[in-house]
């Protein structure tokens, strides 16, 4: 492995400065190609140093076996030892440290057959930021109380976990907000006409403090569960990611983030008509329409709908969903990110029920009882093998 490594790091460091072959890029970049765990190093090597805090870490512990290890690749050579060894030779250290590092941490997997607990990894709260149109920004937390109140946005207060828009009968102009949602949060706003949206982790809504004119336009990023006020006379569109659904009065769920590659419009009561630049199906409850964005194909399917909305309800509902779908849910909600030593896991499908409130270690254990991946937990990163 050590040998393999410092051929690699060759390669790396002809490539960081211009001197590889053709087939030598070639090597290189099939051998990243090969695992994302490859591709990570990679990207470590090439744009920061992220994992040497790994492989200090490992060093410190095993410094002696490392260096021997190390010496016994260099020695034959020394008499050979050019200048293109200097400058490769951070890379080659911690290329074997991080070989060495990913097989012990196999090892410890393999010993302790359960998911390492890491307490700082928390799961979402109630938690957003309220854009106003004047360009303020107000935390929204746990706490209640009135944040505008005036005759050009009327009222807007948060009232326990939900911001409320209260406005004027009189308001003539648009004026737009912004609910943002991070990573690790989610919120509920009650709109000016009373529809409720619920916006999950890494999600945001564009939206009037008050429907001026004869319809009633939001613009959703992410993810958000509707439930709309019924009004015959002015339609509510939402637009999200080459989607637009119309109703006038539903409940529905819809969801585009960019790592999905898709939005999703699942129905849950009424009738929608969803639209897309060349396309437009009319939804009845239980169908989902399914665009991969930069096609504008729709697929409409039935589903379980309810399994769509569990998120509003404390819990992640899966039904057959690929482990990488799965594992971006997870990532928006407990703030980490996924490493995958094997890409043909993210392909890997997956049914059950798993509390959004519960520890990660308890929600990635229950994906570990179907015997077909492994997790480990370092930090805020979540490493995926196959067993």
């Amino acid at each position: 492995m050590t040998k393999r490594y410092i051929q690699i790091a060759d390669l790396i460091y002809k490539v960081k400065i211009g001197i590889a072959t053709d087939e030598e890029k070639r090597e290189l970049f099939a051998w990243v190609d090969e695992s994302d765990f490859n591709r990570q190093l990679f990207d470590e090597l090439f744009e920061g140093s992220a994992l040497s805090r790994s492989y200090d870490e490992y060093r410190a512990i095993h410094r002696e076996e490392v260096w021997r290890r190390l010496e016994q690749q260099i020695a034959p050579r020394r008499r050979n030892l050019s200048w293109r060894w200097i400058g490769y030779a951070a890379s080659v250290i911690v290329l074997v440290a991080a070989g060495w590092f990913a097989v012990m941490m196999t090892g410890r997997v393999d010993e302790q057959k359960e998911v390492k607990k890491v307490v700082a990894i928390v799961p979402g709260e109630r938690k957003a930021i309220l854009h106003l149109e004047t360009g303020k920004q107000v935390v929204l937390g746990k706490n209640s109380g009135v944040i505008v109140n005036d005759s050009l946005s009327g009222k807007i207060e948060q009232i326990d976990n939900t911001l409320v828009y209260q406005a004027e009968t009189d308001v003539q102009a648009e004026r737009l907000n912004v609910l943002e949602v991070p990573k690790g949060g989610e919120f509920n706003v009650t709109l000016a006409d009373g529809t409720r949206v619920w916006l999950n982790a890494g999600s945001k809504l564009t939206y009037p403090v008050a429907f001026v004119g004869n319809e009633r336009r939001v613009i959703l990023w992410g993810e958000g569960y509707f439930e709309v006020k019924k009004d015959d006379t002015k339609p509510f569109r939402v637009e999200v990611n080459g989607m637009q659904v119309t109703v006038l009065g539903t409940s529905f769920n819809l969801k585009s983030f960019p790592s999905d590659e898709r939005t999703t419009a699942t129905l849950l009561s009424g009738k929608v008509e969803v639209k897309t630049l060349s396309e437009s199906v009319i939804l009845e409850p239980n169908q989902q329409a399914d665009l991969i964005v930069g096609e504008n194909k729709l697929e409409v399917r039935e589903v379980d709908a309810e399994a769509y909305r569990a998120w509003t309800k404390g819990q992640f509902v899966f039904r057959r969903e690929r482990l990488e779908s799965i594992l971006d849910d997870v990532a928006r909600w407990y703030n980490v990110t996924v490493f995958y030593e094997q890409s043909r896991a993210k392909d890997i499908l997956f049914s059950g029920t798993m509390e959004r409130y519960s520890d990660i270690a308890e929600t990635l254990r229950m994906l570990e009882k179907t015997g077909k991946v492994s997790f480990t937990v370092d930090e805020q990163k979540i490493i995926v093998r196959i067993r």
